[in-house]
């Protein structure tokens, strides 16, 4: 059981527009108003399970999940980092509730009981810590009773990496974010990827918990123009001298506000209040949060890099009804360079009269419908402009003002992969690639099913140029994957099925190693990943009969063929690799087993048996409790007296009791046969044991029932034992 502690459940999803997935805001402490964050940042480790969900069955869920879980790591002036651990044994633990994994997974049936019937959470991480806000446990699980997820964009159903990013964000420490366009958005929609990549408030958010340098920081005071009484909770904003959108924090309850994690530079302060469409709703317990007010900008400001600058007591002007944006909106707005795209957005008092503009004095603004609760508009943004996020901002004839933070996301167009060559590779890996295409940025990764490729590190790719990544392919289950490449804003070209792992086989042994020309000898091949459709060719003759048991076991009934050898025996998957070893032809036939006289025996040995079959040489040895498949493992039999080619007498040897095989080998040519289970070697008994008969049992019963009584009540108490540990697991639950 747990010690005690305190639960937070942070849900991913609304169940009418999207999914609950808040500025920089951080979790805390709901008691005492502590920040919650990591005790050792520096090494948080995180599992994976290799389970998955049931909607993805390449294991790309994988490359996903690692996907985000770089955004975070790569924050610059964070000192935090979250470890993979890959050790197979800790990827198939279920047991996400445990203080010793914190553990992403799928929940497919609500066995966390997270998930009830119809439940409008795509995902939630559950979050322990203790009163000084030390984080002691979390974990990542995915609603997969009641929503579909995927990692190729199927319509419909919500895309890993964007979900995971978000949650990973409660991982570390943060809240909610008030920004329509941050990762921590409190609402996804299956159309939306954009959340894969961190907005500036995500990257200000993990510096403020985990400062690993020193930058600037502004602090000030936010009071109500009317009374001059404190403003809490409020939604304070910096964007730059370009009009993007950098930081954000809330006012405390003494009004106070500081964000930290600055760049030197200039910066536009402006403080909206946190009602449309991110509210007090959205924040876990303990935020206290004031919406009387109206988005008011507070001044600029310029900060030298290490510099903490008060900007002193600012005063928030009146609330209006002007506002602009709604939860049931899908944000961000995807703004991409060099185009010009239609929007809409909801609120209250668009009206005609009011003007709308973006705080990038770059772009276009042209709103074309006024419909009181929203506004039909077009942005163009010019060609070459950086990614980030840009304000919306709305202005009627009387100079009221609502502003929807970081609304539009500025991304490039999607990158185009045209072809990937070669289309097949190895699955052992060291293949070099070369994909053909359009569009690709600098910062970009390419995704093999469960591998990611990140340009520019060790064992990653490299972005040639705008039309050429390279790289070379590592170890990957075998298969037919789709190629990605996603650049750094999150948005992604694909190639569907255009690339396959192929499995390689290898040969462990081929028993026998010879057989008969006439043809008609029964070859086991054993070894690994042989693939349905796999052909057996011995000296370049393709062999009639051919059956696959399992991926690790053929049996391959010969083709007649000239005496000689040993032959080159090559199995060959259908996609391509093949394994070799070695096979002769001899011109005498096979050995044949039919019968033993006696086919049982003591198992100390020494007792004479008469092998009966075909084909037997003087040279012929015996073993017993050879593998069949192999031929390996037997114990020789010490004698062998060749009688004729029907008839061997033989010593048995001493062995294990049960029933074991025998086989016969023709000592020079190798030839073989082999009778799985036809020897028992019965054991020799006895023992320091005592029994003793209940009173009143009669002496000189039937030893049968007796042994079968004393079976009977074994059974029984390990019945007994079983049903009262059941009594007690399902008494711990």
């Amino acid at each position: 059981m747990r010690p005690r502690r305190l639960l937070v459940g942070l849900l991913a999803l609304a169940a009418f527009a999207g999914a609950i997935v808040t500025a920089h805001v951080r979790l805390i402490h709901p008691g005492n108003g502590k920040s919650l964050r990591w005790g050792r940042p520096q090494d948080v480790s995180i599992v994976l399970s290799s389970m998955g969900s049931d909607d993805v069955h390449d294991g790309s869920h994988l490359s996903a999940l690692r996907n985000a879980i770089d955004a975070w790591n790569d924050v610059p002036g964070a000192a935090i980092h979250l470890h993979e651990n890959t050790s197979p044994a800790q990827m198939q633990r279920t047991d996400w509730a445990s203080d010793s994994i914190h553990l992403v997974t799928f929940d497919e049936d609500d066995s966390s009981g997270y998930f009830p019937g119809g439940s409008g959470t795509v995902a939630l991480t559950p979050v322990w810590f203790s009163n000084n806000g030390i984080v002691t446990d979390a974990d990542i699980l995915f609603n997969g009773a009641d929503f579909t997820f995927t990692t190729s964009g199927e319509p419909g159903a919500f895309d890993v990496q964007d979900v995971a990013a978000h949650e990973l964000g409660h991982f570390v420490g943060l809240d909610h974010s008030g920004w329509a366009g941050a990762t921590m958005f409190p609402y996804v929609d299956p159309t939306v990827v954009l959340h894969r990549s961190l907005s500036a408030d995500e990257e200000h958010g993990l510096r403020d918990a985990y400062p690993s340098d020193v930058r600037a920081v502004l602090t000030g005071i936010v009071r109500r123009a009317s009374n001059d009484l404190v403003v809490a909770g409020a939604h304070v904003v910096a964007r730059d001298a370009e009009g993007r959108t950098r930081a954000s924090a809330l006012t405390n309850t003494l009004g106070a506000f500081t964000l930290r994690g600055l760049d030197a530079g200039d910066y536009e302060l402006y403080a909206v209040p946190l009602d449309q469409p991110v509210s007090e709703s959205n924040l876990t317990n303990g935020h206290t949060v004031s919406i009387d007010f109206a988005s008011t900008i507070l001044g600029t400001y310029h900060v030298d890099a290490g510099e903490e600058l008060s900007i002193g007591t600012q005063h928030v002007d009146p609330d209006v009804t002007l506002s602009l944006g709604r939860n049931y909106d899908v944000y961000p707005l995807r703004a991409i360079a060099g185009q010009t795209r239609s929007y809409q957005v909801r609120g209250s008092g668009l009206v005609a009269g009011c003007t709308l503009t973006a705080s990038d004095p770059d772009f276009v603004v042209n709103a074309t419908s006024w419909m009181s609760s929203q506004v039909n508009f077009q942005v163009t943004v010019p060609a070459g402009e950086a990614p980030g996020h840009v304000d919306l901002v709305v202005e009627n004839v009387a100079g009221e003002r609502s502003i929807l933070p970081a609304a539009l996301e500025v991304t490039p167009r999607d990158p185009v992969v045209d072809s990937i060559a070669p289309a097949l590779a190895t699955s052992s890996g060291g293949t070099v690639l070369v994909l053909s295409g359009s569009r690709f940025q600098p910062g970009s990764r390419v995704v093999l099913g469960s591998e990611v490729y990140v340009d520019g590190e060790a064992d990653g790719c490299v972005v040639v140029d705008a039309s050429t990544i390279t790289l070379a392919t590592r170890a990957t289950p075998g298969g037919t994957y789709d190629v990605v490449v996603i650049d750094p804003t999150g948005v992604e070209g694909r190639l569907d099925d255009a690339f396959q792992f192929a499995l390689v086989p290898a040969i462990e042994s081929v028993f026998p190693p010879s057989g008969s020309a006439a043809g008609g000898t029964l070859i086991t091949v054993t070894g690994s990943d042989f693939e349905d459709g796999v052909t057996v060719a011995i000296d370049g003759v393709v062999q009639t009969i051919v059956t696959r048991e399992s991926s690790t076991t053929l049996r391959i009934l010969t083709n007649a063929y000239p005496a000689g050898g040993p032959y080159v025996l090559d199995v060959q998957n259908p996609s391509g690799p093949s394994a070799s070893a070695a096979f002769a032809y001899s011109a005498a036939p096979d050995p044949a087993i039919t019968a033993l006289d006696p086919a049982e025996g003591s198992a100390s040995g020494g007792e004479e048996i008469v092998v009966h079959g075909a084909n037997f040489e003087p040279s012929t040895v015996v073993e017993f409790g050879a593998d069949p498949d192999t031929g390996s493992g037997g114990t020789p039999a010490p004698s062998v007296t060749y009688v004729d080619a029907n008839t061997l007498v033989v010593v048995t040897p001493a062995h294990s009791g049960g029933a074991q095989s025998v086989l016969v080998r023709d000592g020079a040519s190798g030839q073989a046969a082999v009778l799985p289970s036809a020897y028992m070697f019965r054991s020799s008994g006895g023992g320091g044991g005592c029994s003793i008969a209940p009173v009143g049992r009669p002496s000189g019963g039937d030893p049968l029932r007796e042994a079968a009584l004393g079976l009977a009540w074994i059974a029984l108490a390990f019945s007994v034992a079983w049903a009262r540990t059941r009594r007690l697991e399902r008494a711990r639950r």
